[in-house]
């Protein structure tokens, strides 16, 4: 799972990237739109105000993972009751777009960043998101049997660099980019270092660092996952991170006889272990969100005493919206009298039809209310296009 640091900006730019077909790559593999709207998302967007209106990310499988679209309900349905935890449907969106130009398999999600029935911000992936989101995507690769991130067994021993990434990238757009000399000198160090990782002579991250040494290269500084180096001659800093340069890193033989030997007994305690961590995660998020964003009607359960308590402050949900009768305590609206005697007079059929009037009303009351958000939607957005042109102008 990644989640992408841009949020700004208009939500169309972000919508038409994740569904545009006319990407060489995805010519024959377009994306598909597996659940939300995707005009609707960027209509939300754009509705914010704040600098900050969206959050976007991607969960991505290895090439080998096969993942079928059970598979695929089941993810997006775990990984929105964390995102979501404690918020009702009404409260929140989300668009979800399949990609599979790229060789694998991908799902990615946009999220706007507010909370519906308030307005207020609402980040479905803060800062430190990981810790949370780790727990939900080790249950499904454990029990799924799809290839971790974290398996030493699948580890690199060179990850690549930017530049690799940046030619990757630009790749599909047929353009070019050339090196740096620091882009060129990493790739000699790298290629030394796999040549003498072929020949046994790297066994450490000792080993590394003696390398390097031996090649007149001065240590800088050895982090806990990368080696920062000086070329003597030039001046030339240069930082090569992860795989064989992290201080954890293992030839491949000795990481797969650790991580093998445990896996079958103890698979049944792991999951076990996860699936408590991920119920802890949701307890956790749930009160965080019933916090800062109430529902907007009250539970109306006889099992819940406490169905229409704020939890926040212990006071009644309903109280400060009692002038227009939106909010009041369901006894006195008359949908249910929790105490009434079954086949009594609260069972008529008058009650029960104006219990049913009550929630109807309701019903129409939230769609009147998300069709004025809209409408204020596109009243910016129009607003926005003019004055683009009057600048034009």
């Amino acid at each position: 799972m990644k989640v992408f640091s841009h949020g700004t900006g208009d939500g169309d730019r972000p919508v038409r990237y994740l569904i545009r077909e006319d990407v060489p790559s995805r010519k024959e593999h377009p994306p598909k739109v597996l659940r939300g709207d995707p005009k609707l998302t960027a209509e939300l967007i754009n509705s914010i105000e704040r600098r900050w209106k969206f959050t976007s990310g991607v969960l991505a499988w290895h090439p080998d993972d096969d993942v079928n679209e059970v598979q695929e309900r089941d993810v997006m349905d775990a990984f929105e009751r964390v995102a979501f935890a404690g918020l009702d449907a009404d409260q929140r969106h989300i668009l979800w777009v399949r990609h599979r130009h790229a060789g694998h398999h991908e799902l990615h999600f946009l999220i706007p960043r507010m909370e519906l029935s308030s307005g207020k911000d609402f980040n479905a992936c803060p800062p430190g998101w990981q810790k949370d989101f780790a727990v939900f995507r080790d249950l499904f690769n454990w029990r799924e049997g799809w290839a971790r991130p974290d398996d030493p067994t699948r580890a690199r021993d060179f990850l690549p660099d930017k530049a690799d990434l940046l030619h990757a990238q630009t790749a599909h757009w047929n353009r070019e980019i050339k090196s740096s000399n620091r882009d060129e000198a990493k790739v000699i160090i790298t290629e030394l270092l796999k040549n003498r990782l072929a020949q046994g002579d790297i066994k450490s991250r000792e080993d590394v660092l003696r390398n390097l040494r031996e090649e007149g290269l001065h240590i800088s500084r050895a982090g806990k996952d990368y080696i920062g180096m000086i070329v003597p001659e030039s001046g030339l800093k240069i930082r090569l991170k992860g795989g064989i340069f992290a201080e954890t890193w293992k030839p491949k033989e000795q990481s797969f006889e650790e991580e093998v030997r445990p896996v079958k007994q103890e698979l049944p305690k792991r999951l076990a272990s996860l699936e408590e961590e991920l119920e802890r995660v949701l307890e956790k998020r749930k009160r965080i969100n019933r916090k800062r964003y109430p529902a907007r009607w009250p539970e109306q359960t006889e099992n819940r005493k406490d169905s229409i308590i704020h939890e926040r402050n212990r006071t009644p949900a309903y109280r400060g919206a009692e002038k227009d009768g939106i909010g009041e305590p369901a006894e006195r609206q008359g949908l249910f009298q929790p105490s009434a005697p079954a086949g009594g007079s609260d069972a008529s059929p008058e009650r029960r039809s104006g219990r049913t009037a009550e929630l109807l009303r309701r019903c129409w009351e939230a769609v009147r209310e998300l069709t004025e958000l809209i409408a204020q939607a596109e009243r910016r957005k129009r607003e926005r296009e003019e004055d683009s042109f009057r600048m034009r102008m």
